[in-house]
């Protein structure tokens, strides 16, 4: 005979607390205990009421930090990325690079001028050839939020994300006027024509305009010549006049021979050996300015710029290269070195070697006494007084020429007579030399001597050369 065995099927969810978890019988509903088994009813009752509730809290409050926490992240980046001085080295990262989307950076105080990449880019031309100028733009917006000339301020123009300000670099436009002399000229501003002068005495006005590099140019024939005036100029002046008058001016320009001449970067010609350049007829504007390019070596080195005036018409203008020595101060120079090699020629006594401004020969000298020149100076005369045959020696320097070097310095050409009264005849020898000279301070110095260069020999008691 076989038990049959009583199998209970689990409690569903609907049916919990109608049947014990532990036996299976059915229960009184809202009883404590199983009344077959004694099983505690409430331990099932609370564990699963509290249970999922609990859950549910918690994953309620960690998704509620982590939201917190990205939200805090986010303010402060926003923060730091939007704060006005960052603002400001993104404006200008936009300006140095050139970007398309630099007018995004600009606002305008007048709605008449419309920003753009186009009208933008005469400021953007100033700022990348005038890199100082640039870095004052950006120092006075940053610490005064205007430029000095007052044409542009950091003002803020709204908000970002709703909850940042806005900054933008706001332009003041300016206006200008053109003028020339002449009927039927043609105005240009960068190339494109902005009127036509329909009187002798012609004003233009030009505007609105962004400040910046300009080329501004008339053109036109006057008395059956066909002229142009032309010059880039940085507007940076309101309500100023440029005067683009038709008309030529001619001069001579002063300088080391082989220095190319520039007028507004057009090459005028290349002065000759008697140091003079004839310019004749040169279109003349109120930009005008002169450089000169000199050659040494693979290096061209640059002149300070000159503006001609018309006060320069028919006149001698100089090239003014940085820290050359003047042919006439390098005159001097070298007759003075020579004055304290002399002295000590004749004495032999270190302490005389000094010129008529008792200047010591070892001051001429870069290093001093240990350059290699003034030793080979201090050898030469100590030579000559040392020797019986020579019962004297004159030094006649002239120099013929001084030039441009690099690191602006001064290459001067010298040439150095030497009379010798011997015991048994006299002669005369010419050497040529080129020395380097820096300037130091108010004065000079001799930075290398060139080999010298025999340029004649003469022995006067046999009137034989010696070459």
């Amino acid at each position: 005979m076989f038990e049959t065995q009583r199998t209970y099927a689990a409690a569903d969810d609907h049916q919990a607390g109608v049947f014990c978890p532990n036996c299976g019988h059915s229960v009184t509903a809202g009883a404590k205990f199983c009344q077959h088994c004694g099983y505690d009813l409430t331990s099932v009752t609370t564990s699963r009421q509290t249970q999922p509730k609990r859950r549910v809290s918690r994953w309620k409050w960690i998704t509620l930090g982590i939201v917190v926490v990205a939200l805090g992240g986010a303010y402060g980046y926003g923060r730091s990325y939007f704060a006005p001085s960052k603002q400001l080295d993104r404006a200008i990262t936009a300006i140095k690079g050139n970007q398309k989307t630099v007018a995004q950076q600009f606002t305008s105080s007048d709605s008449s001028l419309k920003l753009s990449a186009t009208t933008l880019k005469p400021l953007l031309t100033h700022f990348k050839t005038k890199q100082a100028d640039l870095a004052r733009f950006q120092e006075q917006l940053k610490n005064q939020s205007v430029t000095n000339d007052g044409n542009f301020q950091y003002v803020k123009t709204g908000r970002t994300w709703l909850l940042f300000d806005k900054y933008q670099i706001q332009v003041k436009p300016l206006y200008v006027s053109l003028t020339t002399n002449h009927k039927n000229v043609q105005l240009s501003m960068d190339g494109k024509q902005v009127g036509i002068a329909d009187s002798d005495d012609y004003d233009q006005k030009v505007g609105p305009l962004v400040p910046g590099d300009y080329t501004l140019s008339s053109s036109g024939v006057v008395g059956g010549h066909r002229l142009k005036n032309s010059a880039t100029y940085y507007l940076k002046e309101n309500a100023k006049s440029y005067d683009l008058g038709l008309r030529t001016i001619s001069f001579n320009v002063i300088g080391a021979p082989g220095t190319v001449v520039y007028l507004n970067h057009q090459s005028e010609g290349t002065i000759g050996d008697d140091g003079t350049l004839a310019v004749k007829d040169a279109a003349w504007s109120s930009n005008l300015e002169l450089t000169g390019k000199y050659p040494v070596g693979k290096t061209m080195v640059a002149s300070n710029p000159t503006r001609i005036s018309d006060g320069d018409a028919d006149s001698d203008v100089t090239v003014d290269f940085p820290s050359l020595m003047s042919k006439s101060d390098a005159d001097d120079y070298i007759t003075q070195l020579f004055t304290a090699i002399s002295n000590y020629t004749r004495s032999g006594e270190i302490d005389d070697a000094t010129d008529d401004n008792n200047k010591a020969l070892s001051d001429y000298f870069v290093d001093g006494t240990a350059n290699r020149d003034y030793q080979e100076f201090i050898d030469m005369a100590k030579g000559y007084y040392k020797n019986d045959d020579v019962m004297s020696v004159d030094y006649e320097p002239s120099v013929s020429l001084s030039v441009p070097a690099t690191k602006g310095r001064s290459q001067v050409t010298y040439d150095v007579k030497y009379h010798f009264s011997n015991t048994k005849d006299d002669r005369e020898q010419v050497f040529r030399y080129t020395a380097t000279i820096q300037k130091n301070g108010e004065d000079y110095q001799i930075v290398k001597i060139s080999p010298a260069q025999k340029i004649r020999a003469h022995t006067t008691n046999t009137d034989e050369d010696d070459d």
